[in-house]
């Protein structure tokens, strides 16, 4: 077994995680808000917040920031690397250069109860569409393999013709656009996957509100917005949804480094989405220098993460969350996005890191 000295700041379950976190935040004398869910709740009735530790002096210029848990179980990775920068004291390091903006828990309903989505069945970085009036975004693709992609029944055989429906589509038309079919966003059916919703969620006001508050006279800013799921095993992907050559992509380069993979020219293990958390973060940052980014870290085959994506939705849509089959889908879907192995998370927190390191040497040059 591969030696970890960092594995104890990655969690069991989201209760510890949160604790941790929290624990290490006030060891290192960070502030913290804590913003809680005014319904939802986590298993045995736990409440539910998305918590935020701010590190730095109140007059600094430039901020590290750094997201966990936009899709439930990948909340894991995040909440480990953020724990572990505060206890190991890298983010008191950091702050006295920048200031230090840790988001921990952006979904708490999903990292909780161990699925992608949030208490509504919402894909949360595919609910920042910028308006939601209607008409919201098509997507015909998806409209073809609805039945398929969110079947209501957990039959054997319902499973087993849905996914021949998959990939019957992926036989005709190719892999990559059946994960943008599934995968790109969708906006009208609520009880499928990947649905972005019809209004802004809570977790959405939320963390914008924590975000520009925490960010109140900064002037530059690098922010790393942490998921697992797609990719080889261990490989954190820099994604940026900007095209090479846009200003947004060449500052991206600058803060993180030229190994950066663009949603607009294919070379990204990810599809090109809409509705997503970075561009809203963008935009919140108006006019200041920013460069914001999805670091993606894989981790087992595709099939087994859709798999389990499937599963977990269907057990909060059509199931029951406590009944006797949600112990094990809820394993599966934390086994698809958080592999408990020390070689795993070690390559997490040092790819992780490296990578804020190397953004704060950029802001502060």
């Amino acid at each position: 077994m591969t030696d970890n000295p960092h594995a104890r700041y990655f969690s069991p379950d989201y209760d510890t995680a949160r604790s941790r976190f929290l624990q290490a935040a006030e060891t290192a004398g960070a502030t913290v808000e804590r913003a809680f869910h005014p319904h939802a709740t986590g298993p045995g009735g736990i409440d539910l917040s998305m918590d935020m530790a701010v590190l730095g002096a109140a007059d600094a210029s430039s901020a590290l920031v750094m997201i966990s848990g936009t899709h439930g179980p990948e909340g894991y990775c995040g909440s480990g690397v953020q724990t572990g920068m505060l206890a190991s004291g890298m983010a008191g390091e950091l702050a006295a250069h920048h200031r230090i903006v840790l988001i921990h828990a952006h979904n708490p309903y999903g990292f909780a109860w161990d699925t992608r989505f949030n208490e509504d069945n919402i894909d949360l970085n595919r609910n920042y569409l910028p308006d939601f009036t209607a008409p919201l975004p098509a997507n015909p693709s998806y409209d073809a393999i609805a039945a398929a992609a969110a079947p209501a029944s957990r039959d054997p055989d319902a499973l087993e013709a849905a996914e021949m429906a998959l990939l019957t589509y992926a036989r005709d038309h190719g892999f990559g656009a059946l994960q943008q079919a599934l995968t790109g966003g969708q906006y009208t059916h609520p009880q499928g996957v990947y649905f972005g919703g019809t209004a802004p969620s809570w977790s959405n006001l939320t963390i914008q509100r924590l975000f520009s508050a925490g960010l109140e006279g900064i002037e530059r800013l690098a922010c790393i917005d942490m998921h697992t799921g797609l990719g080889p095993f261990g490989v954190g992907e820099i994604i940026c949804e900007a095209a090479p050559g846009s200003a947004h992509f060449t500052r991206a380069v600058a803060a993180f480094g030229d190994d950066i993979c663009s949603t607009k020219d294919g070379t990204s293990v990810s599809a090109e989405l809409q509705g997503t958390l970075d561009t809203a973060l963008l935009a919140l940052a108006g006019s200041r220098w920013s460069a914001v980014i999805a670091l993606e870290f894989g981790t087992v085959d595709p099939m087994s993460v859709f798999r389990a994506t499937q599963a977990s939705s269907w057990l909060h849509v059509h199931g029951d969350r406590n009944g006797p089959d949600a112990r094990d889908i809820r394993q599966a879907s934390r086994d698809a996005f958080y592999p408990q192995d020390p070689a795993w998370t070690q390559a997490v927190w040092d790819r992780a890191t490296s990578l804020m390191a190397a953004a704060g040497r950029h802001l502060a040059a």
